[in-house]
C-alpha cells in the first residue's frame, strides 16, 4: 500500500485501513485463518501511540522504531566492581543518562592503530565475509517480493545497488569470521565499562564498519528495538523502559567535524519519536529511512549539538535510542568508523522466524540467511543471548501479543 508524501492531502483510506488492520492486529486467535498477504500487513509490533499517530496523520507521520520512553535507574551508582583503571563515576554514568553517551575513552594506543587501520580497512573489509557471502548464499537480492507494508521504505535495485550491496554486506558482523575484531571488543577498556551501566552478562550481538566518504553525512536517526516491520524487531526486551543495549563507537580514523564526526543531541534519548515520511529520492547512501527524504518529528527546536571528535584508537559508548548522526566530511579522504552493539543476556536478539527462514529486510529487497550469525559472550556466565529463550521472557511477550 502506498504512503502519502508530506505534501500530499490527508489520506482518509490508508487511515481507516490502517484501523481495520490494526483492529485485526489485536485479534490474534483469527490470524491462523487470514491468507498470508493479509497477515504481513498487519501491524502486530505496534502499540496504540504508533497506531495513533500514523492514523491521525493520514500515513504522513510514522514510527521508524518502537514507541516507548526511557525510564531513569534508581541508582547511578556502577552496577559492577571493576579494576580502578576502568572505574566509572557516579557523576559520569549521570552524565551517560543526561546526554545519552559518556566517552571518548583510549583503547588502542597511537603506535598499533595504524597497523589495525591498515589491516582491518585495506585488508579484512576488501574480503567476502564468511558470514554473509554473496557467492555462498547466504543473501540474495530478491525481485519478486511484493512489498505489502503499510509503510514502504524498501529502494528500487537499481545497478548502483547491486554494486554496492556486496561491499556494504563485508562491513557487517566480521568479528564472527575475524578473531582480531572481535578480541578487539573484548577488551575490558569496552567491556568493564558497559558493564557498570548495563550489567555484569554482556553479549556482543552486531558489528559494522562505516566510511563517510568525501561530501557525505548521516542523516539524523535513533533507534530502539530495531523494529524491521510491522510485525518483528531485531531485538526483544524483557523491558522496553530500561537501558538493554549500548553501542560501543570505535575510531579507525581521527574524527572531527571537517572530515563528518558523530554528532549527538543531548538529551533526545528520552523518547523514541515518529519520523515525517518526504519524497521518494535517490540519494540512499547513509541513509536509514531507505530512499525517502524523511526527517524526525521532534517537538520543537532541537538541542545543541554535541560534536563527538575523537583520536584514531579512542572510542565512546552511547545510547541510540539518542538523535544522532554525522555531520559532512569537507575533507577529500574518507572517515572510518567501528561501532559493535552490546546488549544484556536477557534481551532476546532477532526472532524464530528470523533465524530459521530468510531475514528479509524491509529497507532493501534483500533476503539474508543468519544460519552463520551468533551472539558472543563477551562478559559473564550467562548463555542466553545465544538465542535461547527464558521461561520469564517468554510469557512476558506472550502476553504483550494479547493486550
Amino acid at each position: 500500500m502506498a504512503t502519502t508524501t508530506s505534501s500530499s492531502l490527508f489520506d482518509w483510506k490508508f487511515s481507516l485501513k490502517l484501523a481495520f488492520f490494526y483492529i485485526l492486529a489485536k485479534l490474534s486467535f483469527v490470524h491462523g485463518w487470514l491468507p498470508e498477504t493479509l497477515r504481513e500487513q498487519l501491524p502486530t509490533a505496534w502499540n496504540n501511540q504508533m497506531f495513533w499517530v500514523a492514523f491521525k496523520s493520514g500515513g504522513k507521520t510514522v514510527y521508524f522504531d518502537y514507541c516507548c520512553r526511557l525510564k531513569e535507574p534508581k541508582s547511578y551508582k556502577p552496577i559492577v566492581s571493576v579494576a580502578p583503571e576502568f572505574q566509572l563515576t557516579e557523576e559520569q554514568i549521570l552524565g551517560f543518562y543526561k546526554n545519552g553517551y559518556v566517552g571518548p575513552f583510549d583503547l588502542v594506543s597511537s603506535e598499533d592503530i595504524e597497523y589495525l587501520r591498515q589491516y582491518l580497512i585495506n585488508s579484512l573489509v576488501k574480503t567476502e565475509s564468511k558470514c554473509f557471502s554473496l557467492t555462498a548464499g547466504d543473501y540474495e537480492l530478491d525481485t519478486t517480493r511484493k512489498d505489502y507494508s503499510l509503510t514502504p521504505w524498501s529502494k528500487e535495485i537499481t545497478e548502483d545497488y547491486k554494486k554496492h550491496l556486496p561491499n556494504a554486506m563485508n562491513q557487517v558482523n566480521r568479528h564472527l569470521d575475524d578473531e582480531q575484531l572481535l578480541n578487539l571488543f573484548n577488551h575490558p577498556a569496552i567491556t568493564e565499562r558497559a558493564a557498570q551501566i548495563l550489567g555484569p552478562d554482556l553479549l556482543l550481538w552486531r558489528t559494522r564498519f562505516f566510511e563517510i566518504l568525501p561530501g557525505l553525512a548521516t542523516k539524523l536517526h535513533q533507534a530502539s528495538r530495531f523494529l524491521e516491520n510491522e510485525q518483528e524487531s531485531l531485538i526483544t526486551p524483557e523491558d522496553n523502559e530500561s537501558l538493554y543495549q549500548l553501542t560501543c563507537w570505535i575510531a579507525l580514523t581521527d574524527a572531527n567535524k571537517e572530515n563528518g564526526c558523530m554528532t549527538i543531541f543531548s538529551g533526545t534519548h528520552k523518547e523514541i519519536y515518529p519520523i515525517n515520511l518526504g519524497e521518494v529520492t535517490q540519494d540512499w547512501m547513509n541513509n536509514l529511512y531507505g530512499n525517502r527524504d524523511s526527517k524526525i518529528d521532534y517537538p520543537g527546536e532541537l538541542p545543541q549539538p554535541h560534536y563527538i571528535e575523537m583520536k584514531a584508537g579512542q572510542f565512546f559508548l552511547f545510547t541510540e535510542r539518542v538523535i544522532h548522526g554525522s555531520v559532512e566530511n569537507k575533507t577529500n579522504k574518507s572517515r572510518w568508523g567501528l561501532n559493535g552493539r552490546i546488549a544484556t543476556t536477557s534481551t532476546r536478539i532477532y526472532t524464530k522466524k528470523m533465524l530459521e527462514e530468510f531475514y528479509c529486510s524491509k529497507y532493501a529487497k534483500v533476503n539474508i540467511k543468519l544460519d552463520k550469525w551468533r551472539a558472543v559472550l563477551l562478559r559473564g556466565e550467562d548463555s542466553f543471548g545465544y538465542n535461547r529463550y527464558t521461561e520469564k521472557l517468554e510469557k512476558k511477550l506472550a502476553s504483550d501479543s494479547t493486550k
